[in-house]
């Protein structure tokens, strides 16, 4: 008689951004997966604030305030901080723990035994009375539509926040599978590393997210703009503003995007010939807030020479895979697992 009061919830738990899905309130957490926290607290950490106002708080606090990202390469690294985050992000879905029942988390598909522990963990300490974990390409095909059980196979690339998730997908499984933990933020770490080595100039991990999120690009094809970028003269130790074009952006991303490229040719390798025909019909689809860079579908269609496109909702295909799973779980039990 109180099944109907029960609440679950789906969550894409990802390095760079969390979103968490509640069955009958829509979406309500999309924010970055940071917390700032007070050092030397008596009762392991203080949250001062998760989310956007953490993120702010990135390299501007002194030594008493820590900020950290909690998750590291797409899986809990620091338990505490990732526990204490959890929590925090639960709360605002307004459910109070004894009446959260089911959870469904996204994970990569290179997930060691100790980090599913670690999460599950996590997400019975903040209430869940059960905790089911989905791959994150299988979650993300779920998402954008494919029919992920039926009987022609459809192939994915996830481009989170640490990893790079590769996965053909038929029958309900995965066929064949690769996880890069190299992403988004290897793009950004890239950035930093590109201006301060052919600039001199010294960047911080906003700025560098920022100015790939509004001039990065992929593909020679992409119009050429001018952008202006501010940091520090590694020299001098004075500010500095620089005036470059987006083109520097070819030579800064080239090892992330011929790793990712790599990766993609490499799980093509391993395709069973009798799915050839299914890829080479339907393509490749990208998730993700890695695949929302300017141009990398059209990278990437030239170097494949196969059909390449963007998900329309890349940076929530995964947390909308969670949403349909809990809407018909029995349909999809068979992906899932504990």
């Amino acid at each position: 008689m109180f099944a109907g009061i029960f609440k679950n919830l789906g969550m894409d738990l990802g390095t760079a951004n969390t979103i968490i899905y509640a069955y009958d309130k829509g979406y309500i957490v999309n924010e970055p997966s940071v917390i700032a926290y007070k050092n030397g607290s008596s009762d392991g950490y203080k949250v001062l604030s998760i989310g956007f106002e953490a993120k702010k708080m990135l390299g501007k606090t002194g030594r008493e305030i820590k900020v950290i990202r909690p998750l590291a390469d797409g899986v809990i690294a620091d338990f505490v901080a990732g526990e204490a985050m959890i929590k925090s992000f639960i709360k605002r879905a307004n459910v109070p723990s004894f009446l959260l029942n089911r959870m469904i988390v996204g994970v990569p598909t290179g997930i060691t035994s100790v980090e599913k522990k670690a999460i599950i963990d996590s997400a019975l300490t903040a209430g869940a009375r059960k905790v089911y974990l989905v791959y994150e390409p299988m979650a993300a095909a779920i998402g954008v539509g494919m029919d992920v059980l039926g009987q022609h196979a459809n192939m994915i690339v996830d481009i989170g926040g640490g990893t790079t998730d590769i996965a053909v997908i038929n029958y309900g499984g995965i066929v064949v599978d690769n996880t890069l933990r190299l992403a988004s933020d290897e793009m950004n770490e890239a950035i930093i590393r590109y201006m301060k080595n052919t600039y001199y100039l010294e960047i911080g991990e906003l700025t560098a997210e920022k100015i790939k999120i509004e001039h990065g690009i992929a593909s020679k094809d992409c119009d050429e703009k001018q952008f202006k970028v501010t940091g520090i003269d590694h020299r001098t130790g004075l500010p500095r503003e620089l005036n470059l074009s987006n083109c520097i952006f070819l030579d800064a991303f080239s090892g992330v995007i011929n790793a990712i490229t790599n990766a993609i040719i490499g799980t093509l390798d391993q395709l069973p010939p009798e799915l050839a025909g299914d890829i080479v019909d339907r393509g490749i689809v990208l998730t993700g807030g890695g695949a929302l860079l300017q141009g990398l579908d059209e990278y990437l269609r030239e170097r494949l020479n196969l059909p390449v496109n963007v998900a329309p909702n890349a940076l929530f295909s995964v947390a909308e895979g969670t949403r349909k799973i809990l809407e018909s779980f029995d349909v999809y039990s068979p992906v899932i697992f504990q």
